[in-house]
């Protein structure tokens, strides 16, 4: 204990920022309470000067962040939108094998709500208040309820987040923001002297490619931005770290029966093996929009790439699929068709994304900028992803605010406020992304974890609580 302690005080002597420690052995996380100098730097006011709202701003990616961009700059008063997506179609009302939940924590819910999207995603949504946990073969069931937060999560299928989204746009801005579907960006330019971006759009129909300047561009176009591949490999500042694979994931969907005896708020999970090699969760869904009273569960086996159990390319029959079930996770297979079994056994293996963050600066000259998974990727076990996607979208509104609207200046406060948190974000989320089958591993995961609460406990006013409660509570929130 004394050698914690110790090692505490030299920590503080360092250089860290006045005020509490966060995540004992892990980042410095910025907070509004404590705020290290890029956070200041992105609440500074900027002289006012004209600007015209009705430059043209393009938006590449169609997706939660992209459509929550185009929504704050339509609030905001700008006039002249573009948003473009790669998809034929933005809203999608069938659900697909690669249909996965959102959960929306305390800090996306703030941003939503900032929007005016909060209430009809709400309506498409429910709120998870507890959990329950079995064992190998249904052995040793947990159970336990969520009394500890402030926001419930809200849990919403991603395709049905994106719909709302879409309906809000269409709701508050359909005549300030203009929508091209099946239109992907392939690359990027910039004008000489000016800086002005030029995209190349190539159509999904195989038309032929088109070349269109704007005055502005935001990045939201994923884990693999074709946006900051040309920034990267321009002179500019913007750098890019993407981490070796490690601990590699993949997961299928099934689709199961919530009983009449089960509960609609509650995340349901399971260990399949003594040695977590496949592990099953499950959480309750409604497939209708305007429904929030959950009739199905959506259930993801999460496994090793090439688990012979899972038959390997050739894949399972229903048979073969059932009798897996039945014989790891016994309280799902019962829930689930044969239907639904055929679909398991046939479905092809998704593959969770690797940790990569963008660093330096999130953006190029004063047109030119990146938001989402574009600058930070993180596998969503604990709904950081598009929680930090929204909180990119509500920081580079308040750089907005503190530039008077001048994206030129705006971009700079928003590369100040963000890049920092990006890079820690994903730092800190690969930390917890270990293969706890291995004794050592599991100990790098729980031993920060246990002197995080450790030291919380014994100086409150000194240590801040577990990392990983920070990284979802909003009052951590530091964009």
């Amino acid at each position: 204990m004394a050698f914690l302690l110790v090692v505490a005080v030299a920590t503080l002597a360092a250089g860290n920022p006045p005020g509490r420690l966060r995540g004992f052995g892990r980042n410095y996380l910025p907070s509004k309470r404590h705020p290290n100098a890029f956070a200041a730097k992105s609440r500074s006011t900027l002289p006012t000067r004209a600007v015209d709202k009705g430059q043209s701003v393009a938006i590449v990616g169609g997706g939660p962040a992209g459509l929550a961009t185009a929504l704050m700059l339509a609030r905001r008063g700008y006039t002249n939108i573009h948003l473009f997506e790669r998809l034929s179609t933005i809203v999608e009302r069938q659900m697909s094998t690669r249909s996965y939940n959102i959960g929306l924590n305390g800090r996306g819910q703030i941003a939503l709500k900032s929007l005016g999207a909060l209430d009809r995603i709400s309506q498409a949504a429910y709120e998870v208040r507890g959990r329950k946990e079995w064992g190998p073969a249904g052995s040793n069931v947990e159970e336990r309820e969520f009394t500890d937060r402030r926001y419930l999560t809200k849990v919403i299928l991603r395709q049905n987040l994106v719909n709302c989204l879409r309906e809000e746009v269409d709701a508050q801005a359909a005549d300030v923001v203009q929508v091209s579907e099946g239109v992907e960006c392939v690359g990027i330019t910039w004008e000489p002297g000016t800086h002005r971006p030029i995209i190349d759009l190539a159509p999904a129909d195989g038309s032929p490619a088109r070349t269109k300047a704007f005055d502005i561009v935001i990045g939201v176009d994923g884990a693999a931005s074709r946006i900051r591949e040309k920034m990267v490999s321009t002179e500019s500042c913007v750098e890019y770290t993407r981490y070796p694979p490690r601990n590699t994931r993949v997961y299928r969907t099934l689709n199961l029966t919530l009983p009449a005896d089960w509960r609609n708020d509650v995340n349901y999970a399971a260990r399949g093996d003594k040695d977590r090699g496949l592990l099953f969760d499950a959480l309750p869904l409604s497939t209708d929009m305007r429904e929030n009273n959950p009739k199905i569960l959506l259930g993801a086996m999460l496994s090793k790439p090439g688990d012979p159990r899972l038959g390997g390319e050739k894949g399972l029959s229903t048979a073969e699929a059932r009798a897996l079930l039945n014989e790891l996770f016994p309280q799902f297979s019962k829930l689930a068709s044969d239907e639904a079994v055929a679909e398991f056994a046939q479905a092809k293996d998704q593959r969770l994304p690797e940790f990569s963050y963008c660093h330096g600066q999130l953006h190029y000259k004063n047109s030119t900028v990146l938001l989402g998974d574009a600058i930070h990727t993180v596998k969503p076990y604990f709904g950081l992803g598009v929680n930090a996607a929204f909180e990119d979208v509500s920081s580079l509104e308040k750089a907005l605010d503190a530039a008077g609207d001048s994206f030129g200046d705006a971009l700079g406060i928003f590369s100040s406020s963000r890049a920092e948190s990006a890079k820690a974000l994903v730092e800190i989320s690969r930390d917890f992304d270990r293969d706890t089958r291995n004794p050592l591993e599991l100990a790098k995961f729980l031993v920060p974890l246990l002197l995080d609460n450790l030291f919380h406990n014994l100086a409150p006013n000194l240590f801040e609580r577990a990392t990983l409660k920070l990284l979802q509570d909003e009052r951590s929130h530091s964009g």
